[in-house]
Order: structure tokens, then sequence, then C-alpha cells
């Protein structure tokens, strides 16, 4: 869940414009233990804060708690943001502001029993938040969520890629980012480093022409296809925002009377588990599932991935990669099948010469 390191200011600006994976990208700024409540107020109050954020600039706190005597994350945050105002007070007799919804500054507070940990947030609002959504239609995938299906695929871009219930398009813009090496956030038009003291905005422009004089066009097609129109509107829109659109032929077919004859690939879906979309018959609609896999997409490597459990082990498949997920705190599973013809023997068989 969580990676560290040490970078240079380039790499890490490069981390917020390029990561597929990453939800937030923390810059610690001071770590000291404490026993209770107060002692986090002062060693707060002897950080140099305006080392960090100008007097006239505003602030927010994101705390993540768990200390016997705190409880409730909203505390602490008070008491570092008290900690924060009062260091301004004393220095320049004015406090900074607070605003919780567009703050300049970010802060995020992390207490693990006695450890405190204060850092800077590098995105501001977190990096699924890519910037292309302009609308989302029913249970949408997490942006990050469908890179990381995608990442476990193996797929790069070297084979066709479809999603036959692509709903708002999640995956399938995911996808067409991965192929054409496009920056995760392309769309996003800021990021909390910029209002740091030090931002380097040269380097920061640099970064952002090398990575986008780097896209490419995708070498195989990308297919986004689902039988609502609406939710088909919604993904065009959505890969619209992304200039992506280009790279992904859209269709509104029939996903159990359709096949891409001649083509092989990978076919990854997020079918309705029933959670969120309505799905009168479940056990029936996986079983047809697994049945057009069989019939109409021998050679493909296909993904499912659902939060109906008992539904999965229906599709009438052995699947040759699972893993387990959560979406939304739904426990879900990604399962990958190899579809052949014949025997299972038959396909393991090297051909002879």
């Amino acid at each position: 869940r969580v990676v560290y390191g040490e970078c240079s200011q380039e790499v890490m600006y490069e981390v917020c414009y390029g990561s597929r994976l990453a939800l937030r990208v923390y810059v610690p700024i001071a770590e000291f233990f404490i026993r209770k409540v107060e002692d986090l107020y002062k060693k707060a109050l002897q950080i140099e804060w305006d080392n960090l954020m100008l007097l006239d600039q505003t602030f927010a706190i994101d705390a993540n708690v768990r200390h016997h005597s705190i409880q409730h994350p909203h505390f602490a945050s008070l008491k570092l943001k008290d900690a924060i105002a009062d260091y301004f007070r004393n220095e320049y007799d004015k406090r900074p502001n607070v605003d919780a919804e567009n703050p300049d500054v970010l802060f995020h507070l992390h207490i693990d029993e006695e450890k405190v940990t204060i850092s800077l947030d590098a995105g501001g609002r977190s990096l699924n938040q890519r910037g292309y959504r302009m609308g989302a239609g029913d249970a949408p995938l997490n942006e990050v969520l469908a890179a990381a299906l995608i990442r476990t695929t193996g797929w790069k871009g070297e084979s066709v890629f479809i999603d036959p219930m692509c709903g708002s398009g999640t995956l399938v813009i995911e996808a067409a980012m991965v192929a054409s090496h496009t920056p995760a956030q392309f769309a996003r038009p800021q990021f909390q480093f910029m209002k740091w003291p030090g931002y380097d905005e040269n380097l920061w422009l640099a970064i952002k022409k090398k990575r986008e004089d780097a896209i490419v066009e995708p070498a195989f097609p990308i297919y986004a296809n689902d039988l609502n129109k609406n939710a088909l509107g919604w993904a065009k829109k959505n890969a619209g925002k992304e200039n992506l659109a280009q790279h992904i032929l859209f269709g509104s077919n029939d996903f159990f009377e359709m096949n891409l004859e001649n083509e092989r690939g990978i076919l990854a879906m997020n079918p309705p588990y029933g959670e969120r979309l309505d799905l009168d018959d479940a056990i029936g609609f996986y079983k047809n599932i697994g049945n057009a896999f069989k019939l109409n997409w021998k050679g493909w490597k296909t993904w499912v991935f659902s939060g109906h459990l008992e539904a999965m082990k229906r599709l009438g498949l052995k699947p040759s990669k699972k893993s387990k997920w959560i979406n939304a705190k739904i426990d879900c599973v990604w399962y990958g099948y190899e579809i052949f013809e014949g025997t299972l023997k038959d396909f393991k068989t090297p051909a002879q010469p």
C-alpha cells in the first residue's frame, strides 16, 4: 500500500505527473514521537512553518490517526492547525486562513501510536482524479484501480485491447493512455507542489514537454463497446477530454453476439454484479459470459473483474490467474482466462517442429 524512497525534485514532479498507480505523493517534513495529544501541539509549534508556506496562503490538514488517547482524527487535525496558526501569530502577529475545500497547501498528518509524521501532499486532490471524467454513468471504476488491473494483465499495448461492457470507459481510457504513452495526469491543470516555496516552473515545464513529446499512436486497435448508448456517450466524452477518443474505436453491440474475427489480444471487462447496478439473474448472466468466451473469443486472453463471487464460479472456465481486490469496500476478484480450442492437454503441449 505504501512505497518509501528518496528522490530529487525532478523525480517527484515526474511521479506526480506520470504514475498510474499512486493515489498520493507525500513529502515528509517532520517526524517525532508523542505520548499524549498535547505533545503534538508543542512539537508542531517548533517547526518553521514559514519555510513551507506563506502567510497569505491558505492551508488544510488531512489526518490518519491511530492513537490510544485520540478518539477522532479531526481532534488531532485541530491541534496541528492551532500549532501552525499560533506559529505565524507569534512570528508575524497574524494567522493564515484555513480552506478545507481548495487550500494552497495541504498537509497530511499521520499518527501511528506514538510516532507522528507530518507531510506535504504534492498532488493535492487524489491522483485517481485524472481530470478527464466529465460524467461517470453508473458504478464507475476508480481510475487507479483500472490502471492497476491493466498492469496485472501484463498488457502494454502490444496487442488488441477490448472492453465489451465499457460503461463510462475507465478501463479503455486507461488502456489507451498506456498504449499511447500519455501521462496519467495529462488532463490535470494543477498540482499542489506548484504553490510551494522553491517550486521550479522551468523544470516542471521541461518535464511536461518531454513526456508529452513522447506520446505516440497506439500500435493496435483499442475497442470500447457497450449496449447502453448513454454509458457509451459518457465514454466518448471522457476519452475526448484526454484527447484519447482518436485512439479508441467505439461500438454499441450485444457482447453475447459479437466477436473480433482474425484478431487476438486482451479482453478485460467489469460486468455488473448487483451491488450498485440491478442484475436480475446474475448466475445466468455470468454463465452466458463464459459461454460467449468459449464460442467467440478463442485465442484471446480474457479478464473479468467482479464483486459477485458466487456468479464468478458459474463462468464454467478455470482461471489461469486470479487475485483478490477491494472496490469501494466490496470484495472483488480479478480472474484471467486463456481461451483455446481443443483440450487443455493439447493447449499445454508444445507444437512439434
